[in-house]
């Protein structure tokens, strides 16, 4: 049966609504990641140096929602002392200075929060904040004085060297600007001390937590002045920063920052004290994966449960495990694309196969589906995202699999010693035509498109 949707129905699922510092995991948790967000609490609990914890999670892994879930969970927690603070970076990439944005954010926190004490702690470093100016002047970056653009350690030179008053001025007022900020430095980080409240040994009595969100989306160089920010200003004990990211599009800011010969992964640990996968451990042989559990989820969203096709797909996502990168909105573009596309003219069990194995492939290895298109999909590639060979042994739908991509594609060289048994074809019905079979299904599914039933 194909899913019937209202008529009015959507092919996007939209985002849950989440009340920041309120909502937890409780109503929102179906992908099972609150015993993570556990191990997160622990951890910042625990420790009182300051923390960068990267979490790391491609795109569309569901990181924001994680994030804005856990800012809340952690806030209920027994006899909780810490400040949660969510700050979506990408929203203020449009400013030039990522200290103002993100001291800003932290101070409507403690008004929103009718947080007293932190109102207070955090009135001196919102007001020296501005005085610190970009915090790019201590790592090398060049600062303009009197006219000139140079470096700190050129401008000591030329003082050295030269007797130009009028350079002599230029350093002079240099200086001056940074003893200033050297003053402002000390307040903002004492206005932090204050904020955590240390007792009597020095150790906090009360934490402050800063979730960056959406780091690797802003423009390179706000992303990275804002990482040193968090290295430069806020390294004080009882102090942590999350950072919700993609760790290898952020490594690609920094080479568009320096070079593309940057070493860009040590850079980015001068940043970070622990790097957390958000997609978390290899599952176990028979435990479903996040991305598993989240097709069931939308499937029930869209009735697409209902349909046929959910089961066959559902198990090549099983086959995928780990070792093939899928993203929570990979699931999301792959049943709203079934939904879409017709069904295969031919009902026979091989072609459920490889119209369901195609189904996937188009998501997240979209330059396999040229290669059948033409037939010249070699069963090599189809075997690396599903892992078929050696199903032999596994009875019904994964033997079965193995045997109809193995007969519809090219080179099966040493993964197959033999061709697929006439009987198997038979019960199939794959033998005849079966080298252009995927090809003939992306023309009559892919190729066109259906309106849902009830549109």
């Amino acid at each position: 049966m194909i899913c019937e949707l209202e008529k009015d129905t959507r092919l996007t699922i939209p985002e849950p609504e989440i009340t920041l510092y309120q909502d937890g995991f409780d109503k929102h948790d179906k992908l099972s990641r609150k015993p993570t967000g556990d191990k997160l609490s622990e951890l910042v609990e625990r420790i009182d140096d300051p923390l960068v914890i990267a979490l790391d999670g491609a795109w569309g892994s569901g990181k924001s929602f994680f994030l804005k879930c856990w800012v809340g969970e952690h806030l209920k927690r027994e006899k909780n002392t810490t400040q949660t603070v969510y700050f979506d970076a990408f929203k203020h990439d449009f400013l030039d200075d990522p200290l103002i944005a993100l001291t800003g954010a932290i101070a409507e926190r403690f008004e929103e929060a009718d947080d007293k004490p932190a109102q207070k702690a955090w009135k001196k470093a919102k007001q020296v904040a501005p005085a610190l100016g970009r915090a790019l002047v201590r790592t090398g970056v060049s600062v303009a004085t009197a006219g000139l653009v140079t470096k700190a350690d050129a401008l000591t030179d030329a003082a050295i060297n030269t007797v130009s008053s009028e350079l002599d001025g230029a350093v002079a007022e240099f200086w001056q600007r940074e003893n200033g900020k050297r003053a402002a430095m000390a307040a903002f980080r004492q206005a932090l001390i204050d904020l955590t409240e240390p007792n009597n040994d020095g150790y906090p009595t009360r934490k402050l937590i800063v979730v960056i969100d959406e780091l690797d989306r802003c423009r390179p160089d706000f992303s990275l002045c804002l990482l040193e920010v968090t290295k430069h200003f806020f390294s004080v004990d009882g102090v942590h920063f999350v950072l919700g990211v993609n760790l290898s599009e952020l490594q690609n800011s920094v080479r568009a920052r320096y070079s593309e010969n940057s070493d860009a992964e040590k850079y980015l640990q001068k940043f970070t004290s622990v790097t957390l996968p958000l997609s978390g451990a290899k599952v176990r042989q028979g435990e479903i994966g996040v991305y598993s559990k989240y097709y069931e989820h939308i499937s029930e969203q869209y009735n697409f449960d209902n349909d046929w096709r959910y089961d066959w797909i559902r198990n090549y996502l099983l086959m995928i495990d780990h070792h093939t990168s899928v993203s929570l909105r990979d699931i999301e573009k792959l049943i709203s694309q079934v939904i879409v596309s017709p069904e295969p003219e031919t009902a026979s069990e091989g072609t459920f196969h490889i119209y369901s194995g195609l189904s996937v492939l188009r998501i997240i290895k979209p330059n396999l589906i040229k290669d059948a298109r033409f037939n010249r999909l070699e069963y090599k590639n189809v075997d690396e995202v599903f892992r078929l060979s050696g199903r032999d042994a596994e009875p019904g739908f994964f033997r079965d699999a193995k045997i109809s991509w193995s007969a519809c594609t090219l080179g099966q060289g040493d993964n197959l010693r033999s061709s697929p048994s006439s009987d198997h074809l038979d019960r199939l019905e794959i033998r005849k035509n079966r080298a252009t079979l995927p090809a003939r299904v992306i023309a009559e599914c892919f190729d066109t498109f259906i309106l849902p039933n009830g549109s």
